[in-house]
Parts: structure tokens; sequence; C-alpha cells
């Protein structure tokens, strides 16, 4: 079997608090992080078509005295959470910069379990 999922390369850590993300082009809300690690992100939110590209922001300012985080991802699956129409998308970070490296860092180190 060789789906994403079993090709995972970094450890899932669990959020401990809800923290939004947004598309930067559209300021569309996406969803809430799950979990994070320097490797990708899973949200649950809206449905996010597979091998999509995005800039994700991820407003993590009450926990990081720093700007919102910018990530440049693409959607390696979605799934459908719930009757209610919620969706869970997992996404690869496919380009982020030096200094939103560090603070996906400190980020995880706050604010995750696992």
């Amino acid at each position: 079997m060789d789906s994403w999922e079993n090709r995972r390369q970094a450890a899932r850590k669990y959020m401990l608090f809800r923290i939004p993300a947004y598309d930067a082009e559209t300021r569309r809300f996406l969803g809430l992080v799950q979990d994070i690690n320097e490797k990708g992100v899973q949200l649950f939110g809206v449905r996010v078509d597979e091998n999509t590209t995005k800039t994700l922001v991820i407003q993590a300012s009450d926990y990081l005295k720093s700007s919102p985080l910018y990530l440049e991802v693409i959607c390696r699956w979605t799934r459908k959470e719930n009757s209610r129409g919620y969706y869970v998308c997992g996404f690869e970070i496919v380009r982020i910069s030096e200094e939103a490296r560090r603070n996906l860092s400190k980020l995880i180190e706050f604010v995750t379990l696992g």
C-alpha cells in the first residue's frame, strides 16, 4: 500500500488549542489546525480538493510573538468527517521561509501534544 499516510515521515503533533488557518489569496477560512509537524498540517473545516496548492495563513499570534505563519502547501488527501459537511484535509508543506520554519518549530513546541 503506497498511500500518502503510509509515507508519513514525521510524527503527528496534536493541537492543544484551536488555531484557525486561512487561504492567503482569498482570506477564506479553511479550518482549524488539528495536527501539525515540520512536514505537514491537518485541518478540520471545509473541503479542499486533492492536489490543490495553497498558501496557508496560520493565525498563531496568540501563542507566538510573531506575524502569522505563511506556508505553501499541497492538499494530499480529503475526507468527509461527518454528516454536517465538515472535512478533514491533509496538506504537505512544500515551501516555507526560514523565519516561518523557526516559528513553526516554536508553535509545535508550545501548543502540541505528542
